[in-house]
C-alpha cells in the first residue's frame, strides 16, 4: 500500500479528505445556488443557462457523475470517521463540554452523519426529478431547448415535494453551519484567533445558502414569482 493510501486510511489523512471534499461541494452548492436564481430572471434566463450546460454534451454526465461520487466519497469519510469515535467512545458523553474556549457542540455537529445521509438520498432523488426527466420545448431567439422553466414550475406546485425539499434545505444550512467551520479545522487553516470568526462566517453563509434554496420552492408555491 502506497504511502498516500495509507495516509488517506488514517484518521488525521480522512478528516483533511473530509474537509477538501466538504469545501469543493460547498463552493458547488454555491455555483449551483446562483444557477436556480436565474429562475427569477425569467424563463429565458433559466432555460437559457441550462442549455449552456447541455451543450458540453457527455462531458456534462462526466462532471455529473464526478460529483456525486465525491458527494459519496464525502458521506462515506463522515460515516468512518463517526464510527471509530463511536467505537473509542461507545457510550458517548451525557453533557458536552470543551477543553478550552466556546464549545462548538450543538445540535448542527452532532447530527453531521445524520444530515449527511439525508443530503445523499436527496440528491438521488433531485437528480431522478431533474435529469432523468423529459422536458417540454422552449424555443428562444430560434434555438430550441428543454423548458427548465416549465419544470420546476410544475414540481414546485406540488406541495408534497415543495415541503420535502424545504426541509432538506433546512438540513443542508444545519449541515454547512458546522461543516464549513469543521473543513477549515481539519485542514489547520485557523488560529485561536481567527476561531470564532470563521464560526461566524459558517453560520452566516450556512443561512444564506438555505434561505436561497429556500427562497425559489416558497416563491413558485405560492405564487410570488
Amino acid at each position: 500500500m502506497s504511502k498516500a493510501a495509507t495516509f488517506l486510511k488514517s484518521q488525521v489523512g480522512r478528516k483533511i479528505a473530509t474537509g477538501v471534499t466538504g469545501i469543493g461541494l460547498v463552493l458547488f452548492i454555491i455555483v449551483h445556488l446562483l444557477g436556480n436564481l436565474a429562475y427569477f430572471a425569467g424563463p429565458e434566463a433559466i432555460n437559457t443557462y441550462s442549455y449552456t450546460l447541455h451543450q458540453m454534451g457527455p462531458i456534462l454526465w462526466v462532471v455529473r457523475l464526478g460529483l456525486l461520487a465525491f458527494f459519496v466519497y464525502h458521506v462515506w469519510l463522515g460515516i468512518s470517521i463517526w464510527l471509530e469515535k463511536r467505537r473509542a467512545r461507545p457510550e458517548g458523553y451525557s453533557v458536552y463540554a470543551s477543553r478550552g474556549g466556546a464549545s462548538r457542540q450543538n445540535w448542527s455537529s452532532r447530527s453531521m452523519v445524520v444530515t449527511g445521509i439525508l443530503l445523499l438520498i436527496f440528491v438521488f432523488t433531485h437528480l431522478y426529478t431533474f435529469a432523468f426527466h423529459d422536458f417540454a420545448t422552449a424555443i428562444h431567439d430560434g434555438v430550441e431547448m428543454h423548458d427548465v422553466h416549465q419544470r420546476l414550475t410544475e414540481v414546485f406546485q406540488n406541495p408534497v415535494y415543495t415541503i420535502y425539499y424545504v426541509v432538506i434545505m433546512v438540513l443542508l444550512g444545519m449541515h454547512l453551519r458546522h461543516g464549513v467551520w469543521s473543513a477549515f479545522q481539519s485542514l489547520g487553516w485557523m488560529s485561536r484567533k481567527s476561531n470564532p470568526i470563521i464560526y461566524s462566517i459558517a453560520f452566516v453563509l450556512a443561512v444564506i445558502i438555505a434561505l436561497g434554496f429556500i427562497g425559489l420552492p416558497i416563491s413558485i408555491y405560492f405564487g410570488l414569482v
